[in-house]
């Protein structure tokens, strides 16, 4: 993808000692190209294709520039003043437009960003969840609604269910949610029903007790 920008926005380096520096000279203009997969406003930018005599030989140069008020009224064979510097050349009176590519590395940025707050958020409801298995002491939970997650359209990837129950510590009634693709549940169990869950030591924190690691684990 870099190569394409670059093929499409012709670049020239230094182009403010050009600017001071270079030699004033004439060329014909031989191609005006609209870079039709930008578009600013409504207009493209375009690259100017030019030639000129250099020592006697023919020089081709090409600089992009978007300035759609300047650009409107040139034609292909106008004469055009440049400035010319250690083999690079530029046309006076217009600024260079390249395509900034900070701007992929910046959506990609924010793509990886929003990635990794979900990658984080699973972390955490992971490692609260892992703690219950490994800490939390089994208890029944009365199930007040169960929601179904469908996942991707069509591959079903993600399916899942939020769970809600409620439950009671040290007298005090708690809700709890928890999330899981046990899909026998919603078949064994109604809004209503009791079903096991683990309550952290606190009492803050619950999941589901995951019946299939319990027995793959042979939990007691």
């Amino acid at each position: 993808m870099t190569n394409s920008f670059k093929n499409n926005f012709p670049y020239v380096e230094n182009v403010n000692e050009i600017k001071t520096n270079g030699k004033n000279k004439s060329a014909v203009l031989t191609d005006i190209e609209l870079i039709k997969n930008v578009t600013i406003n409504g207009n493209n930018p375009v690259t100017l294709t030019y030639e000129f005599d250099l020592n006697g030989q023919n020089s081709v140069s090409k600089f992009s520039v978007f300035d759609p008020e300047k650009t409107k009224d040139l034609e292909v064979n106008n004469i055009i003043p440049i400035k010319y510097l250690n083999g690079k050349s530029i046309p006076v009176g217009y600024e260079q437009y390249s395509f900034n590519m900070v701007f992929p590395y910046y959506v990609s940025g924010i793509v990886f960003s929003i990635g990794l707050f979900f990658c984080i958020l699973l972390y955490m409801r992971i490692k609260k969840e892992f703690a219950l298995y490994n800490e939390g002491k089994i208890n029944e939970g009365k199930i007040i609604s169960i929601n179904q997650n469908k996942g991707f359209t069509f591959t079903k990837f993600g399916q899942s269910m939020d769970v809600h129950y409620e439950y009671e510590i040290n007298g005090t009634k708690q809700i709890g949610k928890s999330r899981t693709n046990n899909f026998a549940l919603t078949k064994n169990k109604a809004i209503g029903d009791t079903v096991r869950i683990l309550i952290s030591k606190d009492g803050k924190n619950s999941c589901l007790y995951p019946e299939l690691i319990a027995k793959m684990n042979e939990w007691k």
